[in-house]
């Protein structure tokens, strides 16, 4: 007795040619049969992926986008500086970056993880760049407009304005000066650091100021040079260590080119 034929399977260019053929000729399939075809569809793509990856090409790497990054509002800088305002009338100092975070955090951008010291610190200094920029235009005759820069002018203010005023001081400050010269000699021995450097820039000054800074340097008063004898005694020592690790690295580099001699003799 003869079993009847069992009928092929059809590969899979007649399956893919008869389901082209049933996408165009029939009517629209019913949810579950698209469904099926989107499935067959992903598994007949990770298959083509897997035998690309297979032969030897590199496999496709889908890189994470970055999380968006969102400016201040008005209201969140207002409320940083009222913080900051707080925190001064209460402490008589300005907080840290640290201490402004741990106050303010479940405060500020709620929703979008703890707000950190170093996006507080990067706030405030541009907050602080913004005040100077706008205490200037005020000098000028221009004011803030809207009320929310008024309100963050007034708050930046409070906080900011005796350094300015400082700083201000700082650099429009003249030299204290003696009316009575005093001799290089006396200036040397209380100032050397200082005293070596008016020497050096007298130097290199030219012929035509030649001996002049020497003869100024001889009215200055006591806290300008002290501040000078500071700062220069500070450069002379960061020099000297530069210079020392410098040498070490010269004898550090030599004893090692010495090593090296033996193989370049014949």
């Amino acid at each position: 007795m003869m079993n009847p034929e069992r009928p092929s399977p059809a590969s899979s260019d007649d399956t893919a040619n008869t389901n082209v053929s049933d996408e165009h000729l029939s009517p629209p399939s019913s949810p579950s049969i698209s469904s099926k075809s989107s499935s067959e569809s992903n598994a007949s793509t990770s298959s083509v992926l897997s035998a690309g990856s297979s032969a030897g090409s590199k496999p496709v790497v889908s890189k994470r986008p970055r999380p968006p990054v969102r400016s201040w509002t008005a209201s969140e800088e207002i409320a940083l500086l009222e913080a900051v305002v707080a925190y001064r009338q209460k402490h008589g100092l300005l907080p840290s970056p640290t201490a402004l975070a741990a106050a303010l955090d479940g405060r500020l951008r709620r929703g979008e993880g703890r707000l950190g010291a170093q996006e507080v610190a990067k706030r405030l200094r541009a907050l602080r760049a913004r005040y100077d920029k706008a205490a200037l235009r005020l000098s000028r005759g221009t004011v803030p407009v809207k009320d929310d820069d008024v309100t963050i002018y007034r708050l930046s203010k409070d906080i900011w304005a005796g350094m300015r005023k400082a700083k201000m001081e700082k650099k429009n400050r003249a030299a204290d000066a003696r009316e009575e010269p005093r001799e290089f000699a006396e200036l040397a021995g209380l100032y050397p650091c200082l005293s070596a450097e008016v020497e050096a820039i007298d130097v290199v000054s030219g012929a035509a100021a030649a001996g002049m800074l020497k003869r100024a340097f001889r009215r200055i008063g006591d806290d300008t040079a002290a501040r000078l004898e500071a700062q220069a005694k500070k450069q002379q020592v960061a020099e000297a260590k530069a210079s020392e690790q410098l040498d070490h690295l010269r004898r550090d580099v030599a004893r090692t080119l010495m090593k090296l001699i033996p193989h370049e003799l014949p």
